[in-house]
Formats: structure tokens, sequence, C-alpha cells
């Protein structure tokens, strides 16, 4: 699948929005120069005390010039804002939308790179558009006007206003970037930092303390924050530096322009009334190319968002949905032919063909690596299979959109997120409209009667969070109670014994295989006693499955007894 031009095709598609917007700032710059020449002639024409029916044509142009824009301005503004808004929410939708396939299958960015790239990164693509590519094109339009009326009027203030603008325009802000870019590039160094600190904190945070791991990470954290303050400082020195030569060049240029249009007065070549036009209209272009610098450096920033944008848009999606899918599949038997399967350079599924059927209780065992989880996403078409067959019933699985795919295919991983809200709004997650009863009831399947029974609130109280926290046999248990509430054909579960002592994991298994009598149950597991549960057991490993020997008594009807 070819790599998704986020940016591109989101500006595409707003360009008549752009294109006023930069009509709209051509007539900004066009304004703001014509006002600058126009006053400054009426200002001077007007010292002389000429008949004021002869400033009715230059007074009239004044107001023309400022009414326009103004005019331009609010347009530019509208336009500018409406087009970085639309074209923000489109990347983040369609970044929102590749991540989603992404994340399942262990792809792209995880935890608060995540959100970073989600909020952050896409924020930057509306400051590229209102702060960078809007204040770019005018101030250009405007230097190059002015350059054009300067040179009619005095060839040599023209020339003056050229190397000014070359200078300002250009000059400085390459200066700008130069020193500017080892701040940046630590900047961002420090950006990825603080994302992997804040990381595990979250994730490891009670083990960081235990292991009395909170000494480096703070000496860790202070590294970090003072590697900020240098950048920051670097980059605010090196403003500063740009700033003040933008004022020193601004201040040559605005002099030569004064020497070279009175010398022109003097030898006859210029009116009087044109003496303050160049050096106004010097003012006026260097005034606004003088904020290209700091944009030039901010860029910087702007383009490792970008680049981070593109680089998710050119990871390979793991799911390539049809064009369209005829009818929902309704067969609950799902199929795998010689399925074939590679990550990176390593075969983890070789020729691996099974079939499940309604009343199937399936352990899969394997070595961690073996490829168990890679083959539980191809089931519930997280990953697309890149050889042999997958199908529900006789409908392949290429023909139907991975959401149809889930509909009757339902997957736990052996690290169910819990949400900050209580117990019943982390189970209706999955079922929005379940009674309290199946609540109870999912609950208890899942092994999880004891603890309802000891919240104070039952399935009110709150839960997650660091201090409302489940263990991590409970948390694997409160992931498959709601797999269960969703009633899908195909049940697996990755690791839901994982933690638990023998009792605690044969009841579970016990309520599961009753729970599920009516569906196929498939289930990951590294506990040799899951295996008295199965009817059928199978091991991968070198990318082969192979059976393993079922203990006697211990089918399904066996079970249920």
């Amino acid at each position: 699948m070819r790599s998704r031009p986020l940016l591109r095709t989101a500006l595409f598609l707003e360009r008549r929005a752009i294109r006023r917007a930069f009509a709209a700032g051509i007539l900004v710059s066009l304004s703001t120069v014509g006002l600058a020449g126009t006053s400054a002639w009426l200002i001077v024409r007007a010292a002389q005390e000429p008949a004021v029916l002869s400033l009715t044509v230059p007074m009239g142009l004044v107001q023309l010039f400022a009414l326009a824009k103004a005019a331009g301005r609010y347009v530019e503004r509208t336009q500018t804002h409406r087009a970085a808004l639309s074209v923000m929410g489109r990347v983040r939708a369609s970044t929102a939308s590749i991540l989603r396939t992404l994340v399942p299958a262990g792809l792209g960015p995880r935890s608060s790179s995540v959100v970073e790239t989600v909020l952050g990164d896409v924020e930057r693509v509306q400051d590229v558009l209102t702060a960078v590519a809007g204040p770019l094109s005018t101030s250009a339009v405007a230097g190059a006007a002015s350059i054009v009326v300067s040179g009619v009027m005095v060839p040599w203030s023209g020339f003056v206003l050229l190397a000014g603008v070359l200078i300002v325009g250009v000059g400085l802000p390459l200066l700008a970037a130069s020193m500017g870019n080892s701040s940046e590039v630590a900047l961002e160094k420090v950006r990825h930092g603080l994302n992997a600190i804040f990381d595990n904190a979250a994730q490891a945070g009670s083990e960081v303390l235990l292991l009395g791991g909170t000494p480096t990470m703070m000496e860790t954290l202070r590294t970090l924050e003072e590697q900020q303050d240098r950048s920051n400082r670097r980059r605010t020195f090196v403003m500063g530096a740009v700033s003040a030569l933008n004022t020193v060049v601004a201040g040559a240029c605005v002099l030569g322009a004064v020497l070279v249009t009175t010398n022109a007065y003097r030898e006859g070549h210029v009116a009087q009334a044109l003496l303050a036009v160049p050096a106004l209209l010097s003012v006026t272009a260097l005034e606004l190319l003088s904020g290209i610098a700091p944009l030039v450096v901010s860029f910087r920033r702007d383009q490792g968002a970008l680049a981070r944008l593109q680089a998710i848009g050119e990871i390979l999606s793991p799911v390539v949905e049809p064009a369209f899918t005829l009818t929902p599949p309704t067969s609950r038997v799902l199929r795998a032919k010689q399925l074939q399967h590679t990550l990176g350079t390593e075969t983890v599924i070789a020729d691996v063909s099974i079939e499940f059927r309604p009343g199937d209780v399936v352990v899969l065992e394997g070595p961690s690596g073996a490829g168990k989880t890679t083959l539980a996403r191809i089931f519930a078409k997280f990953v697309d299979h890149q050889d042999g067959e997958m199908a529900l019933g006789t409908m392949s699985y290429r023909s139907l959109f991975s959401s149809c795919v889930r509909d009757s295919v339902g997957y736990v991983d052996d690290d169910p997120h819990i949400f900050l809200t209580t117990l019943a709004g982390n189970l209706r997650i999955a079922n929005p409209h379940a009674s309290d009863e199946e609540l109870t009831t999912a609950l208890e399947a899942a092994g999880l009667g004891p603890l309802l029974s000891m919240l104070p609130e039952g399935l009110s109280n709150m839960i997650g969070g660091a201090t409302q926290g489940l263990s991590g046999g409970e948390q694997r248990r409160l992931g498959v109670a709601r797999q269960l509430l969703c009633m899908k054909n195909i049940v697996i579960l990755d690791e839901p014994t994982e933690g638990l002592d023998e009792p605690t994991a044969n009841a579970l298994m016990a309520s599961l295989v009753e729970y599920c009598r009516d569906r196929a149950l498939i289930v990951i597991s590294h506990h040799e006693s899951d295996r008295s549960f199965a009817t059928r057991a199978l091991r991968l490993e070198g990318g082969l499955l192979s059976e393993l020997e079922v203990p006697a008594g211990s089918s399904r009807e066996d079970q249920l007894v």
C-alpha cells in the first residue's frame, strides 16, 4: 500500500480557501506599499502648501489603500484560518484513522507519543499556514513591489532597497536558521527524552518507586530541563542578535535611500514631492521582511512535526480494506489454510492451517516470540496475512472489512487498558446497552465475582488510576469480561490465566468454557493446566502448528457436567 500524503491531500481539498487567502495577502501587501508611498508624497506635497483641491486625489488614494488593506487583511485572516482549521481537522482525522490500524498491530507511536502526534504535531500544521506561509508570501510581494516603485523613481534607491531586502529577507534568515539549528536539534532530543520519562512513569511508576529508581529518574529529568533551558537561551540569543542586525540593516538602507534620493533631487532627476517616498517604502518593506528570520527558526520545529506526520503516512497499513463488502458474514466458522507471515526477515508463521467451529475450546501454546500474538492479530484482522487463505465460512478475509471480521472475532490482548471511571463504565465500553444483570454475569464468568462483592459501591465503584487500580490478573479478567459482553462468535484471549494461582485459573477456565458454550474459544496460554479444559491443544513453534495431547476427560461435554 502506498504512503498517504496527509498534508498534501488536505491542502488540495482546501485549495480554494488557500488561493483566496493568498490573493487577499497580495492585496494587503500592495495596499501597504501604496499607502506608504502615497502618504509620503502627500506629506511632502502638503508642506509645500499647494491648493487644497490638488490634494483631493492623493487623499482619496490614501483612503482607498487604507480601506483595501483593512478589507484584504480581514479576508486574508478569515480565509487563512478557515483553511488552516479545516486542514488541521482533516490531517488530525486522517492521522487518527491511520493510528487506529497501526496501534493494534504494534506499529507507529505509542503512549504519550500518540497524544503528541495527534494533538501537538497536527497543531503545527495550523502554525505553518497561519504564521509561516502567509507572512512569507505577503512579505515577499511587499518587498518586490517596494523595490519596483523605488527603482522607477530613483534607480539607485531601488538598488539600495534590493540589497537591504536580500540581506533582511534572505541572508539574515539563513544565518538565523544556521545558528538556531543546533538549539532546535537539542530541543527535539529533549522532547524524545521527556516522552520516554513520562511513558516510564505512567507505565512502571510503582516499580520505579519499589526499586528506588526515583532519584535516577529525577536526575535525568533535571538534566533534560537544563538542556532545554540552555537551548531556549541560545534560541533567544540568536533571535535577539538577528533582530538587532535587522534594525541596523534597515537603518542603513533607509539612510542610503535618503542620501541617494537627496542627491537625485539636487541633480534634478526627481521632484521635491517624491523625496520621502523611497525612504518610507524602505521602512515599510524592511519592517515586513524583518519577521522572516523568526519564522524560519520556528519552521525548523514545524518541519520536525511535519516529518513525523509524513513518517506515519509512509508506514504501510497492516490491513488493506476492500473497496466494498457485498454482505456481512453470517458463518460462525473461522478457517485458515497454509498461512504464512514474516516480521522483517523472520518467518513467524510458516504453514498454519486450522479451523474453529462453535463449541471448540482451543488452547494455543508455544515459547515467547513464537508468533502466537501475531496469529491472534491475523485472526482478528488487525494484521493482514501475507500468504495463504483466511475465511469466515466461505467469505475470504480479503473481501471483508476489518470491522466486519471483528464483528465476529473478538480478541483480548494480555494488557487491557483500565479506564479511570466506574466498573460499569469500564464494562459498558464493550456493550453500552448492557443491563446491570448482564454486567454482573460477565464479571462472574471472568472470575471477578469476589471483586464485585468487595467493592463498597459495586458496579458504581470507581476503578483505574494509581490509587484505585486493579492487580494484573484482575485487569486481564476485566478485559475478558468486556469481551464476553460483546457476544462475538469467536473469542480469542491472550494469557487470561497469567498471574493466577492454579485453583483460580482453573475456576476461570471452567467459567469461560461454560459462558462460551455456543462459541469458539481460543486461549493463548503458558499454563499446562489450561489444557485440561480444551477440546484441542496446539503448539506454535518454528512457524508450524503441532497437535498436543489433550488429557482424558477434557471434552467440553465433560467440563460442563
